[in-house]
């Protein structure tokens, strides 16, 4: 029999937002959508560029509301969406028992297989776990001591878990 790992952590607001705008980052870097925002970024340049040689404002504002959106707009929508879902989530400012063996990964109400982990991201702030249901965040405090997050990391090995560790 293997050891349970314990993890312990308060699921707090500050919490729920760091682990949505980790997975946002995460997501996006890894998607096609930061192309998109590349040719955002392009039609405003030269939107802003026939702006001044045509006299089009029009062709400016439009310009100007995809560079807002793009740096500023965009993930505030996502944090709004956030804060909205864990003041809503039964789990606000509770303290949240994470087990971790050999089998899988879960609280006492629910157990995930290791089968139903799609990957497993390693951040400097804790661990994002992207599973068939759900996407979960164990921040990196939540573990006792670093023997606690290598048994982890040995129970992905020992399931072939896909693992990626990123900063």
């Amino acid at each position: 029999m293997s050891k349970i790992v314990e993890a312990r952590f308060n699921w707090s607001e500050a919490v729920a937002l760091r682990s949505s705008e980790l997975f946002y980052k995460y997501e996006f870097r890894h998607s096609y959508r930061r192309y998109v925002g590349w040719l955002f970024i392009a039609m405003a340049q030269f939107g802003v560029v026939g702006a001044l040689k045509h006299d089009a404002y029009g062709m400016l504002i439009v310009s100007s509301f995809l560079l807002l959106y793009w740096y500023a707009i965009r993930w505030q929508l996502r944090k709004r969406l956030a804060l909205r879902l864990f003041k809503s989530s039964l789990q606000a400012n509770e303290e949240i028992k994470t087990y971790f063996d050999i089998n899988g990964f879960g609280t006492e109400d629910k157990k995930i297989s290791w089968s139903d982990v799609i990957k497993v991201v390693e951040k400097n702030e804790g661990f994002l776990f992207y599973t068939q249901e759900q996407p979960s965040f164990v921040p990196r405090d939540a573990f006792s001591s670093s023997e606690q997050r290598e048994q982890i990391r040995a129970f992905f090995q020992k399931a072939n878990v896909l693992f990626e560790k990123e900063k």
